[in-house]
């Protein structure tokens, strides 16, 4: 078994489009480095001039008028309260402040990293996934397949061990990347924002973030391989993993409010963040008569997202190892 894995580790390498996939990893994390700097640059000149112009229009304004608009705002919550005692306009902070409705704050390691990790543990994901599949699916276009199971007949080791050689291949290039993305984002707040707050407890999540993000993408790219050998072409792979995120995730979720917590790619978000949370609209008449729709906020737990992924895992890995098992593979 172990000498089978390291053959398909070599045969997983040798492939042009890892090579390919891993390079596009690369530059992926640099674009998402570089998106991380234009998140954090300060402010040009001419851009904080006219900030500054704007917010000095707005105070003058408040000067005036500030205290009226309080009154009116504790008003109009007053009569909202009535049918939703939990409304709360926020009154008192509704005076323009230089640096949070104004200016541009300065970032934070934690804040940043998190929101970069979270976005570049997607695009690698889907880049295993990508990885996993053309590995095998290549072998069926090829004919490579029905040649290797000549030597090897055991299906199930086959198959065993591409599972294995995707999975493990994929650890020292996200590590390697994953440091490079930690070094990236602590060098572009130590010099545009602060990294003084960085707490040990801080460091500790994003350390566990980081171990989901790798478990992500190696649980992504046997994925792949699974996908890959039942339907034997990259190409169908790919349609169908693009045609899930536009139709379902892009186009009608905002239809399937209620089925929110069986899609994917909320169910990632609370792998990755440990827990997550998503809106629905709750609509209804209020006592005055007005039909009123408001965002309410739901929690979706990481127990329920583990549980949801690890078994659409062994279902889609369990019913390919079925179908390989017993399907004529020319």
């Amino acid at each position: 078994m172990r000498r089978l894995t390291k053959v398909e580790l070599r045969r997983l390498f040798s492939r042009r489009l890892t090579a390919g996939a891993l390079l596009g990893a690369v530059v992926v994390t640099g674009m998402i480095l570089l998106g991380a700097y234009q998140q954090a640059k300060p402010l040009s000149g001419q851009q904080l001039a006219f900030q500054r112009a704007q917010f000095d229009q707005a105070h003058q304004n408040w000067a005036l008028n500030g205290a009226q608009q309080v009154k009116d705002c504790v008003k109009q919550q007053a009569i909202i309260q009535k049918s939703d005692p939990k409304a709360d306009f926020h009154c008192n902070d509704m005076e323009p402040k230089w640096g949070v409705n104004w200016g541009k704050p300065k970032v934070t390691f934690d804040d940043l990293m998190h929101s970069t990790l979270l976005n570049w543990s997607y695009l690698m994901a889907f880049i295993a996934f990508l990885i996993g599949a053309g590995f095998v699916a290549s072998e069926f276009s090829s004919g490579s397949m029905g040649n290797w199971l000549t030597f090897e007949p055991r299906r199930m080791r086959v198959y065993s061990t591409k599972l294995a050689a995707a999975g493990l291949g994929l650890i020292p290039a996200t590590l390697t990347l994953l440091g490079l993305l930690f070094g990236g984002v602590w060098l572009i707040t130590a010099r545009y924002g602060s990294t003084a707050g960085t707490t040990g407890k801080m460091w500790n999540d994003l350390g566990l973030m980081s171990a989901r993000s790798l478990v992500l993408a190696v649980v992504a790219a046997t994925v792949g391989v699974a996908m890959g050998t039942l339907l034997r072409h990259t190409a169908a792979v790919i349609g169908i993993a693009m045609g899930y995120l536009i139709l379902i995730e892009a186009i009608f979720s905002h239809l399937l409010q209620n089925q929110q917590p069986w899609l994917l790619r909320l169910n990632m978000d609370g792998w990755l963040q440990h827990g997550t949370k998503y809106y629905i609209q709750s609509c209804k008449t209020d006592s005055q008569g007005q039909y009123r729709c408001d965002g309410v906020e739901k929690l979706l737990g990481f127990g329920h997202s583990s549980t949801y992924l690890g078994l659409l895992v062994v279902l889609v890995v369990g019913i390919t190892a079925m179908v390989f098992q017993r399907r004529d593979v020319n």
